[in-house]
Protein backbone atom coordinates (compact mmCIF):
# COMPACT_ATOMS: atom_id res chain seq x y z
CA UNK A 1 0.00 0.00 0.00
CA UNK A 2 1.00 3.59 -0.92
CA UNK A 3 0.37 6.32 2.13
CA UNK A 4 1.03 10.44 1.80
CA UNK A 5 3.33 10.21 4.65
CA UNK A 6 5.16 7.58 6.42
CA UNK A 7 5.61 8.75 10.22
CA UNK A 8 8.78 6.78 12.01
CA UNK A 9 8.02 6.60 15.55
CA UNK A 10 4.64 6.55 17.66
CA UNK A 11 5.84 8.72 20.53
CA UNK A 12 4.55 12.09 21.48
CA UNK A 13 6.34 13.70 18.65
CA UNK A 14 5.63 11.39 16.19
CA UNK A 15 1.69 11.34 17.23
CA UNK A 16 1.42 15.24 17.25
CA UNK A 17 2.97 15.32 13.94
CA UNK A 18 0.17 12.93 12.87
CA UNK A 19 -2.35 14.89 13.91
CA UNK A 20 -0.85 18.43 13.00
CA UNK A 21 -0.58 16.63 8.97
CA UNK A 22 -3.86 15.54 9.38
CA UNK A 23 -5.43 19.08 10.48
CA UNK A 24 -3.87 20.24 7.66
CA UNK A 25 -4.46 17.45 4.75
CA UNK A 26 -7.50 16.31 6.30
CA UNK A 27 -7.82 13.14 3.33
CA UNK A 28 -4.07 12.34 3.42
CA UNK A 29 -3.30 8.74 4.38
CA UNK A 30 -0.20 8.22 6.86
CA UNK A 31 1.17 5.17 8.70
CA UNK A 32 2.95 5.40 11.67
CA UNK A 33 5.92 2.57 12.63
CA UNK A 34 6.35 1.94 16.05
CA UNK A 35 8.77 -0.92 16.90
CA UNK A 36 7.00 -1.29 20.06
CA UNK A 37 3.62 -3.00 20.48
CA UNK A 38 2.07 -0.10 22.10
CA UNK A 39 1.83 3.92 21.24
CA UNK A 40 4.03 6.07 23.76
CA UNK A 41 5.55 3.44 25.88
CA UNK A 42 8.71 5.20 26.40
CA UNK A 43 9.53 8.53 28.10
CA UNK A 44 6.52 10.52 26.78
CA UNK A 45 3.90 7.95 28.19
CA UNK A 46 5.28 7.75 31.21
CA UNK A 47 5.37 12.12 31.91
CA UNK A 48 4.48 13.46 35.55
CA UNK A 49 1.52 15.03 33.80
CA UNK A 50 2.83 18.86 34.38
CA UNK A 51 1.99 21.57 32.15
CA UNK A 52 5.60 23.30 32.67
CA UNK A 53 5.40 27.23 32.55
CA UNK A 54 9.15 27.83 31.90
CA UNK A 55 10.04 29.69 34.99
CA UNK A 56 14.32 28.13 34.74
CA UNK A 57 14.24 29.47 31.10
CA UNK A 58 16.55 32.58 30.75
CA UNK A 59 14.02 35.36 29.66
CA UNK A 60 13.64 35.82 25.98
CA UNK A 61 15.13 32.72 24.66
CA UNK A 62 13.90 30.32 22.75
CA UNK A 63 13.38 27.49 25.33
CA UNK A 64 11.50 30.13 27.52
CA UNK A 65 8.78 31.16 24.68
CA UNK A 66 8.05 27.78 23.73
CA UNK A 67 7.63 26.71 27.06
CA UNK A 68 4.72 29.23 27.25
CA UNK A 69 3.89 28.70 23.77
CA UNK A 70 3.81 25.33 24.16
CA UNK A 71 1.69 24.84 27.98
CA UNK A 72 -0.82 27.67 26.50
CA UNK A 73 -1.45 25.02 23.46
CA UNK A 74 -1.68 21.95 25.64
CA UNK A 75 -4.46 23.99 27.50
CA UNK A 76 -6.04 24.91 24.85
CA UNK A 77 -6.11 21.75 23.18
CA UNK A 78 -7.20 20.08 26.53
CA UNK A 79 -10.55 22.39 26.82
CA UNK A 80 -11.16 21.71 23.04
CA UNK A 81 -11.29 18.01 23.23
CA UNK A 82 -12.85 18.10 26.82
CA UNK A 83 -9.55 16.90 28.75
CA UNK A 84 -9.58 17.91 32.57
CA UNK A 85 -6.45 19.33 33.79
CA UNK A 86 -6.05 21.67 36.67
CA UNK A 87 -4.19 24.89 37.28
CA UNK A 88 -2.60 25.29 40.67
CA UNK A 89 0.72 26.58 40.52
CA UNK A 90 4.07 25.55 41.64
CA UNK A 91 5.59 26.79 44.85
CA UNK A 92 9.29 27.27 44.85
CA UNK A 93 10.99 26.76 48.93
CA UNK A 94 13.92 28.00 49.79
CA UNK A 95 15.92 26.49 52.69
CA UNK A 96 19.10 28.42 53.44
CA UNK A 97 20.05 32.09 52.35
CA UNK A 98 22.03 31.43 49.45
CA UNK A 99 18.56 29.52 47.88
CA UNK A 100 16.45 32.76 48.54
CA UNK A 101 18.47 34.58 46.42
CA UNK A 102 17.88 32.29 43.95
CA UNK A 103 13.97 32.19 44.71
CA UNK A 104 14.46 35.69 43.79
CA UNK A 105 16.38 35.55 41.00
CA UNK A 106 13.16 32.88 39.14
CA UNK A 107 10.48 35.11 40.68
CA UNK A 108 12.05 38.13 38.71
CA UNK A 109 12.72 35.71 35.46
CA UNK A 110 8.94 34.56 36.12
CA UNK A 111 8.44 37.54 35.93
CA UNK A 112 10.57 38.98 32.83
CA UNK A 113 8.84 35.73 30.91
CA UNK A 114 5.57 37.14 31.39
CA UNK A 115 4.35 34.65 33.66
CA UNK A 116 2.12 34.88 36.48
CA UNK A 117 3.84 34.61 39.91
CA UNK A 118 3.92 35.82 43.70
CA UNK A 119 6.34 36.86 45.79
CA UNK A 120 6.89 35.28 49.42
CA UNK A 121 5.37 38.50 50.84
CA UNK A 122 1.71 37.65 49.13
CA UNK A 123 2.22 33.85 49.30
CA UNK A 124 3.06 34.19 53.46
CA UNK A 125 -0.24 36.82 53.74
CA UNK A 126 -2.09 34.33 51.88
CA UNK A 127 -1.11 31.58 53.94
CA UNK A 128 -1.67 33.59 57.37
CA UNK A 129 -5.16 34.06 56.37
CA UNK A 130 -5.87 30.22 55.65
CA UNK A 131 -4.95 29.44 59.51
Amino acid sequence: MIYDFCIIGGGIVGLATAMEILKRQPGASLVILEKENVLAKHQTGHNSGVIHAGIYYAPGSLKADLCKRGAEATKQFCSEHGIKFEVCGKVLVASNALEVQRMEALYQRSQQNGLKAVSYTHLRAHETKAN
